[in-house]
């Protein structure tokens, strides 16, 4: 049977992981040197559509990691107004781009560059492209080229890379063996996600789809929802779990399915809001270690073991097989979503 490329690229994660770091072994004292070369005070992660909810992952984890201020932006945000953005502190702008070539992303940091706001490091698949020309330190990660249009494996190792940077920035080595257990781990899992993923993506009774993240595992749960929303067009949204109860929650009904992208640290307020989202009639799913306390409808348990931020990475196979199983079931072709291409360009009289 000839699958889909999204599939295929799916699937593979634990192997592109591995590959990733191995690739990254040899990049390691290079890129540790550039950070060496300035006492950054802030770093601004940013690209854009889902490296833009990768950004937001890796400026929680970095700034937990390493205690340097850091944030999420989107590149657009850069590349229109960037003195509203960057501050006068020595700055580094970490930009991600599965292409290269994403407009807002190279001018972004085209305008950071003339302008000489800050310093630049790009993570990209391709290293013909623009992004990574521009960069004062550039990070290729050739393996992760992907055919389809929607971004899997391709988020995940470039996730996978800023938490590396992170750990050798902080010398955290408990943090770094703990990241190299994810390619074990991942395909150990991948049975069990796909099983659940598929069961749940097949039942199409429910039209409204939210995923609950808090802090970093937000910008999972905001990619969570991107993929279903590209793959499946149906109605999705992501929001902080505590925040959800302040307005949000008055959504909540029978045909609506909650994903709860659970950690260790939140979990006395989780069991709480889970409630909450059952009495209120919704299907909920929660992801996450030592679920034994949660009485819902379906549950995907990790081994434990891991940090939260450690884990994060292994939430994504399934969020985005649950995606590729319903836009299965609903006749779409994964590989080839709806209005939308492998890359977006800008087009304007001065060709930048």
């Amino acid at each position: 049977m000839n699958r889909p490329a999204t599939y295929k690229e799916i699937l593979r994660q634990p192997t592109t992981w591995e590959n990733t770091i191995r690739s990254l072994d040899g990049e390691r004292e290079r890129i540790k040197a550039f950070f060496g070369e300035t006492a950054f005070r802030e770093v601004i992660f940013t690209g854009c559509g889902t490296s833009y909810y990768l950004s937001i992952v890796a400026a929680y984890h970095f700034q937990e990691q390493t205690g340097i201020s850091a944030k999420a932006v989107p590149a657009s945000d850069i590349m229109l107004h960037p003195q509203s953005v960057i501050t006068k502190l020595p700055t580094l702008v970490i930009g991600a781009s599965r292409s290269g070539d994403t407009s807002e992303l190279v001018k972004a940091l085209h305008e950071v560059q003339k302008r000489g706001l800050a310093r630049c490091l790009t993570v990209t698949g391709n290293p013909e492209g623009r992004s990574a020309r521009l960069a004062d330190c550039p990070v290729i990660l050739p393996h992760i080229r992907e055919k389809s249009v929607v971004m899997t494996g391709s988020f995940t190792s470039m996730l996978l890379t800023l938490q590396m940077i992170a750990t050798w920035i902080s010398e955290d080595k408990t943090h770094l063996q703990e990241l190299h257990q994810l390619p074990r781990l991942g395909e150990k899992g991948l049975l069990e996600a796909e099983r659940l993923a598929r069961n749940l993506g097949e039942d199409l009774r429910f039209d409204h789809i939210v995923y609950l993240g808090l802090g970093a595992y937000f910008g999972l749960a905001c990619e969570g929802m991107l993929k279903m929303k590209e793959m499946t067009q149906v109605f999705c949204e992501a929001f902080n779990p505590l925040e959800f109860r302040h307005g949000p929650i008055s959504v909540i009904r029978e045909r609506c399915r909650v994903f709860l992208l659970s950690q260790l640290s939140t979990r006395l307020y989780e069991r709480d809001l889970v409630k909450d989202l059952s009495r209120y009639g919704a299907d909920v799913v929660v992801l996450g270690e030592e679920l034994g306390d949660f009485s819902v409808d379906h549950k995907l348990e990790f081994p434990p073991g891991l940090s939260d931020r450690s884990r994060a990475l292994l939430y994504m196979p399934f969020l985005q097989l649950t995606a590729y199983y319903r836009t299965l079931r609903m006749g779409l072709n994964p590989d080839r979503p709806r209005n939308l291409n492998p890359v977006v360009v800008l087009r304007d009289d001065k060709g930048e």
